[in-house]
């Protein structure tokens, strides 16, 4: 083999395992159904009046909420959601009809007592990163269910946030 052959050879080895590689790191084991049908949060609250992030989406019909809130006050922002694959969304908030498109790793992690991680970017409210339990999930045909969720955060024994 000339030197040329040996360059291109090599070259196109290290591309194929270059794109070997990035396929394993981009899918970190994201899946739509980790995401869906259960409480997320920014972190456990420091204190009563420690405003936090949640976000949650149902599984049985795909309406959502991101919400603000301390134990005493909060905002909420309702929206239609969209799956695109494991990995994206589209969101649109009937309020201000405004539509975004989402990307997401919702997977299996073990940080400070939570069971799952969340990362969203292109969402126009809420944060970034986002914590969930294994009992935090959802039953969307019961409408009490996602309010015995929130209450029991409300009852969640304070803790220091996750570290990212």
């Amino acid at each position: 083999m000339n030197r040329m052959a040996k360059m291109m050879t090599a070259a196109a080895v290290a591309l194929a395992a270059a794109a070997g590689g990035y396929g394993l790191l981009s899918s970190r084991g994201s899946d739509a159904k980790t995401l869906v049908g259960r409480l997320w949060i920014e972190r456990i609250p420091r204190d009563d009046t420690d405003q936090i992030e949640l976000i949650v989406m149902l599984a049985d019909e795909p309406i959502g909420m991101f919400r603000r809130t301390s134990r005493y006050e909060g905002s909420h922002a309702l929206f239609r959601y969209e799956l695109r694959g494991n990995d994206g969304m589209q969101l649109l908030f009937p309020q201000d009809k405004s539509k975004h498109e989402v990307a997401f790793d919702a997977r299996p992690c073990d940080v400070k007592g939570f069971d799952y991680c969340l990362d969203l970017s292109g969402a126009p409210r809420g944060a970034a990163k986002y914590y969930s339990r294994k009992e935090w999930e959802i039953d969307g045909s019961d409408p009490a269910a996602l309010e015995g969720a929130l209450r029991a955060l409300d009852e969640e024994p304070l803790a220091t946030p996750p570290e990212p």
